[in-house]
């Protein structure tokens, strides 16, 4: 291809100088130092969140795929765990530094779009202040690290429309790659920032060798996991229709535009909103229109997909940074400015301890009442007393402990044929993770677990963590002994309450015989 078509300097003429001075430009930073510390001041406070248990017995098997994720957060979780053990601050640690770098990034961004210090001061803050961009930015999830991935790729793009190198390109490419070995959902935001490029006069940054090199450069990274995905019969597509079916709360358009525009806090949505508007109308932002379309696009796939409204939160980086600049240009006088900044300070101390745990879990429940709010149910399942992100990291070192016992309590020759069977990840990596050196291995049919199968000369006796109604298999085993049953707690989900603890002996068929029938993708 040819060189790239240098952008006639009409095209970008009305962007403007950013307002202010060093300060300014110091100031992202310290809108990242803040944020960090505002996770940091919830320390450990309640325990291992089931999916991060999760991620680390993955990061112990790390592969090229799994049937829930791409591989970048088990690779992640093997680091922080290899690094702290079960030390929670370590372990979130690349979680919190992944949501303060969004941080820098987003008020960076709104420099890069024009404005000023109010720009970057707002987008940050709205950014860190939001109950549900902080809870996601909080856990070692995926959630944590797909809004870096998007808004680093944001700030790449909106470089490369302005003239910059071409070979960022490559920067581009390594960006989109990184987001879609991270969590799937970016792959189609990324190609939505595409589609948006190509619809406007931006699509002159396309016209360069160098974005076929960043194309090849993602392919190349992200192709093992599709092999894999290839060879296990796409799994992950199965377990978001088994989602969509079983286990998400039933979708509805009135129902995802409440959560999107009420869950990121009562001042995200006059922000993002404000910034799409820009970035759809106003004349100077024409350079950067392709992120409102893109932003746009990908909402309307989520829409069409039937996915969660936090789904969202990748694309909501670059639009509140749009609309820090929007209100910069809207509130010229001081005392404005000021007023709407500390507006969302107060408003961010009254929501963040509502998504990260901020507060012990008694005076959390206190608050939490007092203000009349609850939880909105993301899945079909009864919730407590605790909202579920909360509810999910308590239990689990009880019910390791439990299940460690029975392991015990088992004769010697029993103990070599021995495995542990749990319903679910949570369960089962609990387990294995505050369980190490059980020497019984924990099996699931659940997700990854079925995969990793159950190992062979195993299964007899089997020792299944279940409820009342557990059958043993029906005819598969003999024998069904009641080994324990935990005591009931009001802080876990109800699902997992009291669990009971059985040990199924004398089987009539290897374990590995029935295996298929315990596939469970959800």
């Amino acid at each position: 291809m040819s060189s790239p078509a240098v952008v006639p300097p009409s095209e970008f003429s009305a962007v403007p100088a950013p307002e202010g001075g060093h300060a300014a430009r110091l100031l992202p930073a310290a809108l990242a130092v803040a944020t960090f510390a505002l996770h940091a001041a919830a320390g450990g406070r309640y325990g291992i969140f089931r999916d991060e248990l999760y991620f680390i017995v993955c990061g112990e098997r790390l592969g090229w795929g799994y049937v829930d994720q791409p591989p970048g957060i088990a690779l992640i979780a093997r680091g922080a765990h290899a690094l702290f053990g079960t030390w929670v601050p370590g372990l979130r640690l690349p979680a919190w530094l992944a949501s303060a770098a969004t941080v820098f990034l987003a008020a960076r961004l709104a420099r890069r779009l024009g404005g000023g210090a109010f720009a970057a001061a707002l987008a940050g803050l709205v950014l860190a202040a939001s109950p549900l961009l902080a809870g996601l930015g909080h856990y070692l999830t995926m959630n944590a690290f797909e809004p870096l991935a998007i808004v680093a790729l944001a700030c790449v793009l909106a470089r490369l429309v302005q003239g910059d190198t071409p070979r960022l390109w490559l920067l581009a490419g390594a960006l989109a790659a990184a987001g879609a070995l991270l969590k799937y959902t970016s792959v189609l935001l990324a190609l939505a920032l595409l589609a948006g490029l190509v619809a406007t006069p931006a699509r002159r940054a396309l016209w360069t060798r160098w974005t076929l090199a960043g194309a090849a450069l993602a392919a190349a990274l992200v192709l093992p996991n599709v092999l894999w995905q290839a060879a296990h019969g796409l799994p992950f597509l199965e377990l978001v229709r088994n989602g969509q079916l079983e286990k998400n709360a039933p979708f509805s358009l009135g129902g995802f535009a409440r959560a999107l525009l009420l869950e990121f806090g009562p001042l995200a949505a006059p922000v993002w909103l404000g910034g799409l508007a820009w970035l759809l109308l106003a004349e100077r932002a024409r350079p950067f229109r392709f992120l409102a379309l893109g932003g746009s696009l990908y909402l309307a796939l989520l829409v069409a997909t039937r996915g969660k409204a936090y789904y969202a939160a990748p694309a909501l980086p670059m639009l509140l940074a749009a609309g820090g600049v929007a209100i910069e240009r809207a509130l010229r006088p001081g005392a404005l400015r000021l007023a709407a900044l500390s507006s969302v300070v107060v408003t961010g101390a009254v929501g963040l301890p509502l998504a990260i745990p901020l507060l012990p879990v008694e005076i959390f429940v206190r608050y939490q009442a007092a203000l009349g709010v609850s939880s909105e149910p993301l899945e079909r399942h009864a919730y407590g007393v605790l909202p579920q992100i909360f509810a999910d990291q308590h239990g689990w070192e009880a019910l390791a402990a439990a299940v460690a016992a029975v392991v015990r309590s088992l004769p010697p020759e029993e103990r070599t044929h021995a495995a542990v069977f749990a319903q679910n990840y949570g369960e089962a990596a609990a387990i294995e993770v505050h369980a190490a050196g059980l020497g019984v291995p924990v099996v699931s049919g659940h997700n990854q677990y079925f995969l990793w199968g159950p190992p062979e000369g195993r299964g007899d006796p089997v020792i299944v963590v279940s409820d009342a109604q557990e059958d043993c298999g029906g005819d598969l085993y003999r024998e069904r002994t009641l080994a324990a049953r935990l005591p009931s707690s009001p802080w876990v989900m109800p699902y997992e309450d009291a669990r009971w603890i059985w040990i199924c002996r004398g089987a009539t068929r290897p374990l590995a015989d029935v295996w298929p029938t315990v596939r469970h993708y959800q």
